[in-house]
């Protein structure tokens, strides 16, 4: 309902693996929502039910993100969208997280997008200047 017609949703995508070891694939990848459009993966999201504080931006508090977080989407931009892409990383809305942040720069063409879930409305936000093409609509009461 919120995708237009050539893409796809895959909830807990388990595709890629972070590694191989001794001729085995470890340490599956599992992000919470892969889109595709035909056999290309066109974004990958996930979700966070943590708190972040759009007013933490100094260099010690980093908006209360976790590290560890942006290393797990970096792995996943690298094995699902081949370091060229949007990734976004979605955490609840609250009174001090109200819109997007600016994107994370990964690497010249790669992109993390920190952006909000409105738990009242089931919406997505999304900032202007990420061009996705494949939302209709960003509720996506249907899809969580």
């Amino acid at each position: 309902k919120v995708l237009y017609p050539g893409f796809k949703l895959t909830p807990q995508a388990s595709r890629q693996y972070l590694t191989q070891h001794k001729g085995r694939k470890m340490f599956q990848l599992c992000p919470d929502i892969l889109v595709t459009q035909g056999v290309k993966n066109y974004t990958v999201m996930d979700t966070k039910w943590k708190l972040i504080d759009r007013e933490a931006s100094d260099g010690s508090r980093k908006y209360n993100l976790k590290q560890s977080d942006l290393y797990q989407l970096y792995a996943y931009g690298h094995k699902y969208l081949s370091g060229n892409g949007d990734l976004i990383l979605i955490y609840p809305r609250h009174e001090s997280f109200l819109k997007p942040l600016a994107s994370f720069q990964y690497e010249e063409s790669m992109r993390l997008w920190v952006v909000p879930f409105d738990l009242q409305t089931d919406s997505l936000i999304l900032p202007e200047e990420l061009k996705l093409n494949c939302f209709q609509s960003a509720d996506f009461l249907d899809l969580l």
